[in-house]
């Protein structure tokens, strides 16, 4: 019968089947099985060997599976011979998936702990000629310099060969992939400074350096002409890497450019903490051809000009008399030294007009009505607001104009030059849509600290409050935030407000004592706060009663 043939297949592929796909679906799982085993034995493999070992195994897996369907199922039909090898790929892809889902992550790269730690990733060739242990021979060369140069409190170290960033990158104009991932390299290992660099060399021989870095936004929220990746000016090597001189000229360059940027930083944040006069003398140090800056700095002079004139113009506000007179002037000079075709020349605009405002407060620098420049101070207010207009500048230069705006307005009316109507007012209300960018969280704050000293002094207490909230809602800086606490406290009480009086002279003091321990305030000044304190407190009880 001509049956018979084709149940006596079906009976033979049924009693195979159950051993047969135990040892197809063993097949399929031994290969990815053993390379999870490696992995969670601590040899996590690279993605390149990972994916031709299961390749290989592929192809093994392939060539076993024709066997069993050319032995097994010659005589089915076509329609079950593909249902086989579905199932068959639906086994091995089943087994490659749990490689996958239960493949151990990467060791994490080891974490520094410095002040200003700074990581050398490696040099990336444009071609993609270079020896690579060149290169990380002369990444580690470089890291080792540095750690001599540098502070004992700043970690340098080489992670050339552990950390993969697509440095070539650099050449791009779009380099949006290559930020994210040095960010969240930046994030795991702590580092504020990245170092790399592209190496190409012609046919003569002679190789060329292109040293690059990347500096994170939270280190220098104020210069953001330098964060993320910035390439610097080519570095010639004519002997080329296998000189021993060249390699050692190449790192002591490298150096010199890196620890200038370092001193740099290091500067912003000593001049941020509230240590001024030491962070102009470092900045003054940079300027300096023959110390520290030099040629080809990755930090423009200009740039440097301009925050030793910052460093001045703070250091001013704790002088009187002669001495606030020759700061304000140092730091003008530092301005009318920058070009305005500078990078920086935008910002030194703006910083003359603000330092124009500082030295038309006069000689008590306070805005009491016959102390001001009244002219002087009406130019600058004109200036602040066509600046903030000003559509050649960044979005956050517009808001700090604006900031300057509200500041100098609030001054006039204060000094009786005009009278109040509602310009301050507008001008904070236009910073409070600002959008999330770098810096214009504290421009928020301390356009709200200005709306409420000026609503308090035109006598409107609860408008001061709801300001003065806002500002230590937004404020980072505890010295700040001590004042404004301060400030929350005294209005409380002028309000009869005894409860959240005693609470922000609590909070004003806790405030203090965190900038006391950066060395930003006196336990001499603590004294003084807490003296002041129990006097408005004291008279406060006094008037309204220790009840409320």
């Amino acid at each position: 019968m001509p049956d018979h043939p084709t149940d006596a297949s079906a009976d033979g592929e049924s009693s195979a089947s159950p051993w047969l796909w135990s040892l197809l679906g063993l097949f399929a799982a031994c290969v990815p099985c053993a390379l999870l085993v490696v992995e969670k034995s601590g040899s996590a493999l690279p993605p390149v060997p990972l994916t031709l070992a299961i390749l290989a195994a592929l192809a093994g897996y392939v060539v076993a599976v024709r066997v069993v369907v050319a032995e097994k199922f010659a005589q089915c039909s076509r329609r079950s011979r593909i249902l086989v090898w579905l199932a068959a790929a639906g086994l091995f892809l089943g087994s490659v998936a749990v490689l996958f889902a239960f493949r151990p992550p990467p060791p994490p790269l080891p974490r520094m702990s410095g002040v200003r730690d700074v990581a050398v990733v490696g040099f990336a060739g444009y071609n993609g000629h270079q020896d690579k242990r060149v290169l990380a021979d002369v990444a580690a060369e470089f890291a080792h310099a540095m750690a001599g140069r540098l502070s004992s409190a700043t970690a340098v170290r080489s992670y050339a060969g552990e950390a993969s960033l697509p440095l070539a990158d650099l050449q791009d104009t779009h380099r949006s992939g290559l930020e994210r991932k040095t960010a969240r390299f930046a994030d795991e290992t702590n580092a504020e400074i990245v170092v790399g660099g592209l190496v190409s060399t012609d046919p003569s021989g002679q190789t060329t350096l292109r040293p690059a870095v990347f500096v994170r936004a939270d280190q220098i929220p104020d210069a953001p002409e330098l964060t993320g990746w910035f390439l610097g000016r080519p570095l010639l090597i004519p002997s080329g890497w296998e000189s021993a001189q060249s390699r050692a000229r190449l790192t002591a360059e490298l150096t010199r450019l890196v620890s200038t940027l370092a001193k740099f930083v290091d500067a912003l944040d000593t001049w941020r903490t509230g240590s001024p006069a030491k962070a102009a003398r470092i900045l003054q140090g940079l300027l300096d051809p023959k110390q520290e800056g030099g040629s080809g700095s990755f930090v423009p002079p200009d740039l440097i000009r301009l925050f030793h004139g910052h460093a001045a113009e703070v250091q001013a506000g704790g002088e009187t008399g002669p001495n606030r007179q020759k700061l304000l002037e140092a730091a003008r000079a530092d301005y009318r030294a920058i070009s305005r075709d500078s990078p920086a020349g935008r910002r030194a605009e703006l910083s003359l007009q603000f330092n124009a405002y500082l030295r038309a407060l006069g000689p008590a620098h306070d805005c009491k009505p016959g102390t001001v420049r009244a002219g002087e101070l009406a130019q600058v207010a004109q200036a602040f607001r066509a600046l903030a207009k000003d559509r050649e500048f960044t979005e956050l230069q517009r808001l700090k104009a604006t900031v300057n705006l509200a500041q100098a307005e609030s001054c006039r009316i204060t000094a009786k030059l005009l009278r109040d109507d509602g310009r301050v007012e507008r001008a904070v209300a236009a910073v409070r849509p600002a959008p999330d960018i770098t810096g214009s969280v504290e421009l928020h704050a301390l356009a709200e600290s200005i709306g409420a000293v000026h609503a308090a002094g035109q006598g409107d207490l609860a408008a001061a409050i709801r300001h003065i909230r806002v500002a230590v809602t937004y404020g980072r800086d505890p010295g700040q935030r001590a004042t404004w606490h301060g400030l929350l406290a005294r209005w409380s009480l002028d309000r009869c407000d005894l409860r959240t009086g005693r609470a922000a002279q609590q909070d004003a003091l806790i405030q203090l004592a965190a900038a006391e321990q950066a060395g930003r305030a006196s336990t001499e000044r603590i004294r003084q706060y807490e003296q002041l304190f129990d006097e408005e407190l004291r008279q406060a009880e006094k008037r309204c009663g220790t009840a409320r």
